[in-house]
Formats: structure tokens, C-alpha cells, sequence
């Protein structure tokens, strides 16, 4: 075997291993990518769970639900805690929104992020608030919710507390 053999064989063997690094570095950019989006989903569910038990608190509980539905008999302090409670929600949807236009929150689940900014925009008390403090939001999720604003019907039934005593009364008659 000749030495210009063996720099062929080294360079055919280097070649070999260039390519094995870039199929495992593939793999590495791949599973980095899974565990960023992971870790996104698990972030944005905390701030859910953390927005919805800080309703728990009886006062707070209060105050949505009167919000909601924009009851009259709303005190100073029960707008205060809504507006908070709602503006948590709406910033929460807009991190959602860019989260997703940039690729980093799929489509299963900004569909879930955009069923539940309907909701929320199906109550008078957000709707009223979120025109309100629109010029605070990213122009192009401003965009959006406009968007989901004018194609959202008010809610004519905001009590949940109503709606789920029906909903259990009917499971139990077994007519649902």
C-alpha cells in the first residue's frame, strides 16, 4: 500500500467522521429544540395554574365573577383584583401569540390559547376592560384580539356558578 493509499483511506475515514459529528450534532439541535418547547409549555401552564388558584381566594373569586359579568354592585377593590386578574390573562395570551408566530408554540396548542381568549372575550367585564387597556398590547396581538373581539358574541350567561349547578343537575337526571 502506497502513502498516497493511505491519505486516501484518512481522508475517506475523516470524511466519515465529519459526517457522524453532523448527523449527532442534527440529533443534539433536535432534542434541544424538544426540551426548549417543553419547557415553554411547562412555563406557560404554570402561569395558567398560579392565575386560576389565585382565584381560589375567596375575595378574588368574588371580584372575577363580578367582573365578568360586570355587575354593578363592583367595589373599588373588586375592580382592582379583576382588572389584575384580567390583565394577567390577556398578557398571558399575548406571550402565547408571539410564542407561536415565532415558531415556539405549535398549533395544537395556541388553538387552545385562542378557544380561551374567546371565552374570555365572550364576558362584558373583559371585553370592556381589554378595550380599555388595548394600546398596552403589541400592535399585532392587539390585532388579533380585535380580530377574535368582533367575531366573539357577548355572553349572555357569565354566571359559571349558575351554568354548573344545570350542567351537574343534568348529569344527574342522566339527560346530558
Amino acid at each position: 500500500m502506497s502513502l498516497s493509499d493511505l491519505a486516501s483511506i484518512g481522508s475517506f475515514v475523516s470524511a466519515l467522521a465529519v459526517l457522524v459529528s453532523l448527523v449527532y450534532l442534527s440529533l443534539q439541535v433536535r432534542q434541544a429544540e424538544k426540551n426548549q418547547q417543553a419547557a415553554i409549555r411547562t412555563a406557560r401552564a404554570s402561569r395558567i395554574v398560579d392565575l386560576f388558584m389565585g382565584c381560589t381566594d375567596p375575595a378574588v373569586a368574588q371580584a372575577v365573577r363580578k367582573g365578568m359579568r360586570g355587575a354593578d354592585d363592583i367595589s373599588d377593590s373588586e375592580v382592582f383584583q379583576f382588572v389584575n386578574f384580567a390583565l394577567a390573562r390577556f398578557f398571558n395570551a399575548e406571550d402565547a401569540f408571539y410564542q407561536h408566530r415565532e415558531g415556539l408554540l405549535n398549533e395544537f396548542y395556541f388553538e387552545g390559547v385562542t378557544n380561551g381568549l374567546k371565552f374570555s372575550l365572550s364576558s362584558p367585564g373583559m371585553r370592556a376592560l381589554y378595550r380599555r387597556q388595548r394600546s398596552i398590547f403589541g400592535h399585532e396581538f392587539a390585532q388579533f384580539a380585535d380580530t377574535l373581539l368582533a367575531s366573539t358574541p357577548v355572553a349572555q350567561d357569565v354566571d359559571s356558578s349558575a351554568g354548573f349547578r344545570r350542567d351537574v343537575a343534568a348529569e344527574l337526571s342522566g339527560k346530558m
